[in-house]
């Protein structure tokens, strides 16, 4: 019989060592749907790391990653990245990219990644940007000419482009 369950990502067993340096070891994580966790431990205890291996930025050493019932640690790159479209990363330092107008940071993905055509994705930068708080205004600005909170409430917005 299969029970029904509302488990959206489960890692079992995760082991990630960098040489000798074991920084996951036996983690074990269960996150519902709709669940909100927040990872908190010292510089160097693997959060990032976990992350990463998550993303498929990092390969595991051991253990299993399922995400919607499905483990994803053997995909093949293609398939990965079709199922971690559901993912949007917002980083720990927001990552702008310096060069670049702030709607052209936020369509970034969606023109570089799926394609969509720069008019479309403007118009999604913009929509992405009032969410955050930010209006039509800061839109051809460099990162450079924003605050502090104005960087990381775009970096936001780019995380959420793609409605994961």
């Amino acid at each position: 019989m299969i029970v029904p369950t509302n488990t959206k990502l489960e890692i079992r067993n995760l082991r990630k060592s960098f040489g000798a340096n074991l920084v996951l070891d036996g983690l074990d994580l269960s996150l519902e749907a709709g669940e909100i966790t927040v990872l908190v431990g010292p510089s160097g205890s693997g959060k990032s790391v976990l992350a990463k291996c998550i993303l498929g930025l990092l390969p595991v050493d051991a253990g299993e990653i399922i995400l919607d019932g499905i483990e994803i640690t053997g995909l093949t790159a293609r398939k990965r990245e079709e199922l971690l479209r559901q993912f949007g990363v917002l980083f720990q330092r927001g990552a702008l990219f310096d060069s670049l107008p702030v709607w052209r940071n936020v369509a970034f993905g969606l023109i570089e990644g799926r394609g969509i055509r720069r008019a479309e994705a403007r118009a999604v930068a913009l929509e992405k940007l009032a969410k955050v708080g930010l209006g039509a205004d800061v839109a051809d600005l460099m990162p450079a000419e924003l605050s502090g909170g104005m960087q990381k409430r775009v970096a936001l917005a780019r995380a959420i482009a793609a409605s994961p």
